[in-house]
Order: structure tokens, then C-alpha cells, then sequence
């Protein structure tokens, strides 16, 4: 959504903007995810569909440019992938969640980048359940958090925290260097528990503005 933001930027109303295969090339990415942000900002009005001829800048489209915590050249790169992690290792997670001991959940961790710059590592648990029956598309979908922030409720708190020994070499940091931990509920509109986020932000490299500072429940 912010390439697509900044790609439209400097365009008049009724201009065509790149197809979904283009721009699934051009950022290497699935076709779904970029299906999914283009009819995102088709609901805010910033783009719209006209039939099979395409998709074009909206009239009054919005210009504004991208978060500041998230430039456009981030990307991603997934350390792991766990279908069975033991939520006794993060009892905050389980409490969230509600488990018994016996349940077992799903984790991704992954270190986003801008660049070669390491910004921040994200542990992204859910149920087994809610993950293991995607195809490779929607699972993809799936963990794009900005698509979930926007269509759940959201709630978080930061913490002050020193940076996890696993994670000093992936964010090139020191042990016992001091950062900001997020931790972060993504509620489906029902109120029921669908990702729980715990971000780990390098101290000197992230981006962070304002908002993320601002504990919010929408």
C-alpha cells in the first residue's frame, strides 16, 4: 500500500497505475497480497476499478506518503516457521490466547530489513488452526499485518526491554543494549484473539513515529 501510495503520488486523477502482475514483480510478492491492497485502497477511495479496463487513481485521492516506520524499500526475511511451538517458552502468549498446556500454536519470526539495514524482529503467534489450512497465498495474507490492523481491532503496549541474546546478531547489536518491545493483539471485529505480536525495534535504525508510541484500541 505505501508503494502503491508513492507510485500515485505525482499522477492526475484517472491515471492507470500498474498491473497486478507488475507490480507483484516489482516487489516480489504474491499477486493475493497485492489484490488485497489495491481493493484496500479501493474501500479508502484512493483508487478505483473500472470494470475490466483497470484500475485507476481516484478523483480526490489521498496523498499521503508512507508511514514513517515503514519505509518502502522494507522487506522481510522469515527466520522461522513453527506449527508446534511450546507456549510454555512465552506464557504471555498463552495467557492472551487462553491455552492449556497440552495446545500448541503457530509462530513465525522474522527479521524486516530496509535494505541491508536491519530494523526490527517480529514473533507473530497464532492458533495451528487459524494457519495450517491456508494455501501458500493466503498464509502470505495472512501474515500481513498492516491488512490485519485494518480489518480487526487492535490494541498494544510498549515496553522497555533489553534485547533477547538470540536476536543480537540478526539486529548487529550488543548484549544488554536497551530497545522497545511492542507487544501487540490483533482481535478479530467478533473480539476473538487472531495474531498476537511481539516486535523487537533496533534502537538506532527503526523508524518510529508517533503513532507508535500511542497505545490504541480501535
Amino acid at each position: 500500500m505505501d508503494f502503491l501510495r508513492q507510485e500515485i503520488a505525482d499522477k492526475p486523477p484517472h491515471s492507470p497505475i500498474p498491473s497486478e502482475r507488475e507490480i507483484s514483480q516489482r516487489l516480489d510478492i504474491s499477486r493475493m497480497t497485492v489484490r488485497k491492497a489495491i481493493e484496500e485502497l479501493c474501500r479508502q477511495q484512493v483508487l478505483y476499478r473500472d470494470g475490466n479496463r483497470g484500475t485507476f487513481v481516484a478523483a480526490a485521492a489521498p496523498r499521503a506518503s508512507a508511514s514513517l516506520d515503514k519505509p518502502v524499500s522494507e522487506r522481510q526475511r522469515v527466520l522461522f516457521l513453527d506449527s508446534a511451538y511450546e507456549p510454555a517458552n512465552v506464557p504471555h502468549v498463552r495467557k492472551a490466547f487462553r491455552l492449556d498446556d497440552h495446545q500448541r500454536l503457530f509462530r513465525m519470526v522474522r527479521l524486516i530489513l530496509d535494505g541491508q539495514q536491519p530494523l526490527r524482529v517480529e514473533e507473530i503467534y497464532t492458533m495451528p488452526e487459524a494457519a495450517l489450512d491456508k494455501g501458500l497465498n493466503e498464509l502470505e495474507s495472512f501474515f500481513q499485518l498492516d491488512l490485519c490492523r485494518q480489518t480487526g481491532n487492535v490494541s498494544w503496549e510498549l515496553l522497555p526491554a533489553l534485547i533477547p541474546a538470540k536476536y543480537l546478531r540478526l539486529l548487529e547489536l550488543r548484549q544488554g543494549t536497551p530497545v522497545i518491545c511492542r507487544r501487540e493483539e490483533i482481535r478479530s471485529r467478533q473480539g476473538e484473539l487472531i495474531l498476537y505480536v511481539q516486535t523487537w525495534y533496533h534502537p538506532r535504525n527503526a523508524r518510529l513515529s508517533g503513532e507508535t508510541f500511542m497505545p490504541r484500541s480501535s
